[in-house]
């Protein structure tokens, strides 16, 4: 019985996966948080600070509802090179609606998620609610097209040097 708790102590490649994920959510954060911030400064509203915060939230879960549902990850996502796909059938809108309600209560659910998905058995790159969702973040690196790749460094050929008889 492992939990990711006791893989993510051996495995350097599933700290990077958490690490980029973890790069992603503040990317991500940021976007949705900032202009909200400043939108409700503007509108000089009492608590700015705390009606940013719960505004937030709900910005946070539509945006990455919508985003990862059409495009399967959202601008931070596409920045670590990350991607939502669907564990069963095709990705839809209400697994990544489902896998995005942690968002809603960010500073409280969204790290409890983490714990409990690291905490379970099962596979440690999951949050609860991936689990939940049939969701999975993996790697994603784009093809890329033949003509923009780099040529491969081919060995040299040795010349046969052609034996004289005299």
């Amino acid at each position: 019985m492992h939990t990711g708790f006791d893989i993510l102590e051996s495995s350097s490649a599933l700290r990077a996966h958490w690490l980029r994920r973890f790069v992603a959510g503040l990317v991500d954060i940021a976007i949705v948080f900032v202009p909200i911030y400043f939108i409700l400064d503007l509108l000089h509203v009492t608590n700015t600070a705390v009606m940013a915060g719960v505004s937030a939230g709900l910005g946070w879960f539509l945006y990455a509802g919508l985003m990862e549902g059409r495009f399967g990850r959202t601008v931070g996502k596409f920045l670590v090179r990350q991607k939502v796909v669907s564990m069963s059938e095709r990705r839809t809108y209400k697994q990544t609606f489902i896998r995005s309600i942690p968002k809603l209560f960010w500073f409280i659910f969204l790290p409890f998620d983490v714990f409990v998905g690291l905490a379970i058995e099962g596979d440690p790159r999951k949050r609860w609610s991936d689990t939940l969702a049939r969701t999975l973040v993996i790697a994603y690196y784009p093809a890329v097209p033949r003509s923009k790749r780099v040529p491969q460094a081919r060995p040299r050929m040795q010349r046969k040097e052609k034996e004289f008889d005299l």
